[in-house]
């Protein structure tokens, strides 16, 4: 992609590519996750990102919505955006199943950075309210026999 798609796509992650990436890599590289992500986002077009973060967009609306509706994050509802979350990470950057998306929660309550991704087209509390949801998932997953 070039320079300007990247910006259109990515925002202001495009200006810190690749600083990001440096951090990425020395935090994750020696992984298979790592491996594979790189293997797929090296592939994808402008047109794979729109559809990426069209995907993203619908989610957060759906977290949004459910927050708004005052949805308990243990609820059905909120489980299956849980899961519509970890499938699309699992589709577009890699395997994830669910102690990986409960490991990865963390970062969404303890990094800023991954707080401002998930709150900012969400609402403050979203971090928190989507961790309980995903640990709820993954209980839920581990009571189905998944």
């Amino acid at each position: 992609m070039s320079a300007a798609d990247k910006r259109e796509q990515w925002g202001e992650f495009a200006d810190r590519e690749h600083e990001l990436l440096d951090e990425v890599e020395a935090r994750w590289g020696d992984t298979a996750a790592y491996d594979e992500a790189a293997r797929n986002v090296s592939a994808y077009t402008r047109e794979d990102w729109e559809r990426i973060n069209t995907g993203n967009a619908a989610i957060e609306r759906r977290i949004r919505h459910l927050m708004d509706v005052g949805a308990h994050p243990t609820s059905d509802e909120a489980m299956d955006v849980a899961e519509q979350q970890r499938m699309h990470i699992s589709h577009w950057f890699y395997a994830m199943d669910h102690a990986f998306h409960v490991q990865k929660s963390e970062l969404y309550v303890q990094d800023p950075r991954f707080r401002a991704g998930i709150e900012k087209n969400t609402r403050p509390g979203a971090a928190e309210w989507l961790q309980a949801a995903i640990n709820a998932n993954a209980r839920r997953a581990r009571s189905e026999g998944q």
